[in-house]
């Protein structure tokens, strides 16, 4: 269906081949992969010598998963280097016809590990984990409650980074506009009754849920959605100031 005045020019078409030139598979991508029973506990050691680009590295096609492994030690230099593999299996799972192995290891490191990696991801692994989880996880609530917290950190993110233009700390409201008529928002929908709504909080009791049935899941939705519940400086730590002189 053709539609006028489209806000992504090209419209779902255009954004799909964007999409699918970003899963494009790595080149071998097990070559990467250490052996399905090796001992993740050890990884938890400081990575202190990342990969340096070999003459054989720079023979290599540029799909392939060497240049993303290296890449991934050099960023992760430092850190415990199993958040190194833990994202080398997320790039891998990413991309069309991941390898089986690839999935395998990043369910066993949630399984193993979740708690370890919880604590102390970066989060934009954590927001990259609930986006694997959506994608391949192993029961209905993992996956959903994947899509739910990769969907609700990347709406925040977009929000916020919007309102940031404005110049206001970003832990306080807008001024209320009295004596003027409010726009209405768009795509038809009413706007949210900020003193009594109860959107927000049904949206997160939904995802705590998630969490709270896939002990694999836990880990990641318990520290996602205590970073909403604690940080004043989005979306979900402002609108508390409509409600403070309305809690039911």
């Amino acid at each position: 269906m053709d539609i006028d005045n489209e806000n992504y020019p090209g419209g779902f078409y255009k954004l799909l081949r964007q999409l699918e030139k970003k899963e494009v598979p790595f080149v071998d991508p097990l070559s990467a992969l250490p052996a399905a029973d090796t001992d993740l506990a050890i990884l938890f050691r400081p990575l202190t010598n990342p990969v340096p680009a070999s003459t054989t590295q720079k023979d290599l096609p540029s799909h392939h998963i060497a240049h993303k492994w290296q890449s991934l030690r050099e960023e992760f230099a430092g850190d415990p280097e199993i958040w190194a593999l833990h994202a080398l299996c997320i790039a891998i799972l990413r991309r069309r016809e991941a390898p089986p192995e690839a999935r395998a290891l990043f369910l066993r490191i949630w399984t193993e590990h979740g708690a370890a990696l919880a604590a102390r991801l970066p989060t934009r692994w954590l927001i990259s984990a609930a986006a694997t989880f959506a994608d391949h996880g192993e029961t209905i609530d993992q996956r959903l409650g994947g899509q739910g917290l990769q969907m609700l950190f990347q709406m925040i993110k977009l929000h916020d980074s919007e309102r940031r233009l404005s110049g206001r700390p970003t832990d306080s409201g807008l001024p209320r506009v009295k004596g003027k008529d409010l726009d209405d928002i768009g795509l038809g929908m009413t706007p949210y009754h900020l003193p009594y709504g109860d959107l927000d909080r049904h949206m997160l009791a939904r995802l705590w849920r998630y969490g709270e049935q896939d002990p694999v899941l836990q880990p990641l939705a318990v520290k996602m959605l205590r970073m909403v519940m604690e940080d004043p400086r989005s979306i979900f730590g402002r609108i508390q100031r409509y409600k403070a002189h309305h809690k039911s």
